[in-house]
């Protein structure tokens, strides 16, 4: 009786009377924007996850540059904050002698009109926040910037104006950002008066230096500063980590090669007592040695190219020792691998297993270093050497703009110093690539 009965129903159900709204259900399958961009980014992540796997190395170095930039970004937070909290602004304006002959005084409308001016002509203005976000957009090179270079003002005759007027027209004398200054004044001083700024676009503005003058204040840019600067640090640092590497290099392979003997112990004991020793008694004792054995100037820019030659002599000393070590330690770690005993065991010469397998692994560790070595020189190892002989280069910069509290000239050489590291680490790893055929950027 049971299955006659659900024959029945099943034979008498008719879909076409039934009134069926699938709308509701619909709604949920209806593709929105956030919908179809989760699903874009969903998709575009897969695609870079796949990409990464097939490219480990690629994906490795990606990793290392984020994180650099993101480091960066948090040291140039931290580092705008502290040399903002110790800088007044009051450090942006000229000697209290001249704002005295100016007769704008320490306090008063006169002072604060004239301080916002040379705030805003060096892009200081505003709270903490509002200038590290305007200090990071200048340095990100895919925005154009508009920077004011210069400005002329022609005014009215001043013996028709006011006393508040011809302040304004002092205040617009020494340069800035003069359109808000403007609102200050009357109509008729604002017809009266000519305005003739110039502008230049750039991609990347690092600021400009303090200026105490009483005209158009911070004219020198820190990029032109820098660029007068490398060239010094570049060349010296260049051909110090040069004779480093052509000095370590040696004596490493034969200390490794004379392990546990004389030769090893004199040539490892050597370079760490060189590391043990300090280095300002290091770049001291060969300044002293240059002067009063040799009879060489003093002074980088007025010396021979003798007097230029001992800088380099000290950052030898400084850094060949750290190559003897390296170069020793990883020769000795090839030294002991399976595949030098195996290349042994076929019979092949001490020289041939050396030079075509112990040295060509243990060469790719040791020049994998070199782009890490010449950045470490550029903003780092060259600092006691510059200061000694008077050098101008990036290390005299970054000690005056500490000293003045100058904050661009400190924000900018960590920033470019930072981008100078982050591009070496890549160029580091790409030299992995070039000069290991075991390391290839795809997987397969």
């Amino acid at each position: 009786m049971i299955k006659s009965k659900n024959k029945s129903t099943l034979k008498n159900f008719n879909l076409d009377v039934l009134d069926l709204d699938l709308n509701e259900e619909l709604i949920y399958a209806q593709p929105t924007f956030w919908r179809t961009a989760s699903y874009r980014f969903e998709e575009l992540k897969e695609e870079t996850l796949k990409y990464f796997r097939r490219h480990p190395l690629i994906g490795y170095s990606f990793k290392r540059i984020i994180y650099g930039l993101l480091t960066l970004i948090v040291s140039i937070a931290i580092v705008f904050f502290l040399v903002n909290f110790v800088t007044p602004d009051s450090s942006y304006l000229p000697d209290v002698s001249e704002l005295g002959k100016m007769g704008i005084g320490t306090s008063g409308p006169k002072y604060d009109a004239f301080l916002q001016t040379r705030l805003e002509l060096f892009g200081v203005s505003g709270n903490a926040i509002e200038r590290l976000l305007r200090y990071f957009k200048n340095i990100i090179p895919f925005i154009p910037k508009h920077i004011l270079v210069g400005q002329s003002v022609i005014f009215p005759n001043a013996s028709n104006l006011s006393d508040s007027q011809i302040i304004i027209n002092t205040v617009l004398f020494t340069g800035g950002q003069v359109d808000g200054l403007l609102k200050t004044g009357s109509k008729e001083l604002i017809d009266a008066i000519t305005i003739s700024a110039s502008y230049k676009t750039v991609w990347v503005y690092l600021g400009v230096v303090k200026s105490s003058s009483m005209g158009m204040p911070g004219s020198t840019e820190v990029t032109s500063l820098f660029a007068s600067a490398i060239p010094y640090s570049f060349g010296i640092g260049s051909v110090a980590v040069l004779f480093s590497y052509l000095i370590g290099i040696p004596l490493g392979i034969e200390a490794a090669k004379r392990k546990g003997k004389a030769t090893d112990g004199a040539i490892n004991g050597t370079a760490t007592f060189l590391l043990a020793v300090p280095s300002l008694v290091i770049v001291i004792s060969i300044y002293l040695i240059s002067i009063l054995v040799f009879g060489h100037s003093s002074i980088f820019s007025s010396g021979s190219f003798w007097t230029r030659f001992w800088p380099v002599v000290a950052l030898v000393i400084l850094m060949a020792p750290t190559t003897i070590i390296l170069t020793r330690r990883y020769v000795v770690d090839e030294m002991t691998a399976d595949y030098t005993k195996f290349a042994y065991a076929k019979g092949l010469g001490e020289s041939k297993v050396f030079y075509v397998h112990i040295f060509r692994n243990a060469g790719v560790r040791i020049l994998r270093e070199l782009p890490l070595d010449l950045a470490f020189t550029l903003f780092g190892a060259s600092i006691l050497t510059e200061t000694q002989w008077n050098i101008p280069g990036m290390s005299q910069l970054i000690i005056n703009g500490v000293n003045n509290r100058d904050s661009f000239v400190i924000l900018g050489f960590i920033t470019f110093a930072s981008l100078v590291k982050i591009a070496a680490t890549l160029v580091s790893d790409l030299f992995m690539v070039l000069m290991d055929p075991r390391v290839k950027l795809s997987g397969r």
